[in-house]
């Protein structure tokens, strides 16, 4: 009998035990190769980044610089990186007035005061003009489009600065295969016309399960594109392990060196599995708060079950369906129950006002009637909000087990990831792709 520990949220774990017979795998972060010290690690990306000169030789003391800095809903370590890229920025001349922390909401609800403190750190948080705005009420510059045709209007205070530094971090996501690079500056800090263009072209242009963990991809591109026109000129990037410490900082030009952030994330968070589960259970922990995080473990889910199987997904849920991005929750209210045909061609025919909020929707649409069953395990969703999403209530991952056991058979294969939002657990060799 293997007994797992399951988180819902930090400091807050579940146990279930399934028997040997039926465990085919339990996919967790793969462990490093090599580990450092995170501040050596951090002082040597910015000593030698990657396809770009130093910082010490590119910034000048009357220039004026932006941090951008993603958000609550990400893990980023920035409050161990900014001390050492502040005090690069200080050696330049540069003084503390003319640097602006910039928080990529992205469509995400301002951060709290608490959750600002500890992202930035208690030394940097208060020292330094902060924007910490809900993206409508940004004040955004028309720059053209792309050559696809998105619109691309980035914000004022990002493109009024002479030096634009950028801090993520990269797991995988399903609309740009992996996070960081480009991608915290769209939809980071975009317009709502450039984003609601973003996200209808992520779920559209390539099939969601084709780009989930791979960097070269349509929307990626369109994202690389639109940080060009930026001029973002420099990243730094961070991969974590499973305790989300640091096991590779890498800093440079927002392509390069994201693609070797990449190279060193597939290496731990991308594990091979025997096949597909019958039933994958699976928590969405990291994005546990709500929904509108959660889908992204939810949709990686996919590539780990079978079609026909059942999924266990655990969800703490906190701030309920959308509470973390609270301006879609109208959208998704709306629309999550159609078809993915339905919500496409409501949107082609211009009903739609937020298709940034229409993301969501269409990849759970795209995929919710792949499995037979999804049994939700949280602590916080009400029974209307599970029954809305298509799921089952279950009051325990142990239960919600014994009832995809009854739906298909006691001999059912059964996969675990216990951190879905940062794990991607992958068929060796791959299964084919379904046509999501």
């Amino acid at each position: 009998m293997a007994t797992l520990a399951l988180p819902f949220r930090p400091g807050v774990t579940t146990v279930l035990e399934v028997d040997d017979r039926n465990l085919l795998f339990c996919a967790r972060h793969r462990a490093p190769a090599v580990s450092r010290d995170a501040g050596e690690q951090i002082r040597a990306a910015l000593e030698r980044p990657i396809g770009c000169p130093p910082l010490r030789s590119r910034l000048r003391a009357h220039h004026r610089v932006v941090v951008i800095v993603d958000d609550a809903t990400r893990p980023t370590p920035a409050a161990r990186i900014l001390p050492y890229l502040l005090a690069q920025i200080g050696e330049a001349g540069i003084p503390e007035q003319n640097i602006t922390i910039f928080m990529a909401l992205g469509t995400h609800r301002p951060m709290t005061e608490d959750e600002l403190v500890a992202k930035l750190g208690s030394s940097v948080y208060g020292r330094y003009r902060l924007i910490n705005r809900e993206y409508r009420d940004g004040d955004f510059v028309h720059l053209g489009q792309t050559p696809s045709g998105t619109p691309v209007e980035i914000d004022r205070a990002v493109l009024e600065a002479d030096f634009r530094i950028a801090i993520g971090n990269v797991v995988p996501h399903m609309a740009s295969g992996w996070g960081g690079g480009s991608k915290i500056i769209l939809p980071g800090v975009c317009s709502q016309r450039t984003t609601d263009a973003m996200h209808i072209l992520a779920c559209t242009v390539q099939p969601v399960l084709e780009v989930i963990g791979v960097r070269d991809n349509r929307p990626r591109a369109e994202m690389d594109a639109v940080a060009a026109q930026a001029g973002l000129d420099f990243i730094v990037n961070t991969v974590l392990d499973e305790r989300q410490q640091i096991i590779g900082v890498f800093a440079g030009h927002f392509v390069e060196a994201h693609r070797q952030a990449v190279a060193c994330a597939e290496q731990v968070l991308v594990t091979p599995i025997p096949a597909q589960a019958d039933i994958l259970v699976i928590s969405a922990a990291p994005s546990h708060m709500s929904y509108w995080q959660a889908v992204k473990p939810y949709t990686y889910a996919h590539l780990a079950v079978r079609e026909g199987g059942a999924i266990v997904f655990l969800l703490d849920g906190s701030e309920g369906l959308v509470g973390d991005a609270p301006v879609h929750e109208p959208t998704v209210r709306r629309y999550l129950p159609l078809s993915f045909a339905e919500q496409k061609a409501a949107a082609e025919r211009g009903e739609v006002e937020d298709l940034a909020g229409l993301n969501v929707p269409m990849y759970h649409a795209l995929l919710r009637d792949r499995v037979q069953r999804t049994f939700c395990v949280s602590h916080h969703l009400t029974d209307e909000e599970i029954a809305f999403l298509g799921f089952e209530r279950a009051p325990s991952a142990q239960i919600a087990l014994d009832n995809a056991y009854r739906l298909l058979g006691r001999d059912a294969r059964v996969g675990v990831i216990p951190l879905g939002s940062e794990v991607l657990a992958r068929p060796n060799p791959p299964a084919e792709r379904d046509p999501a």
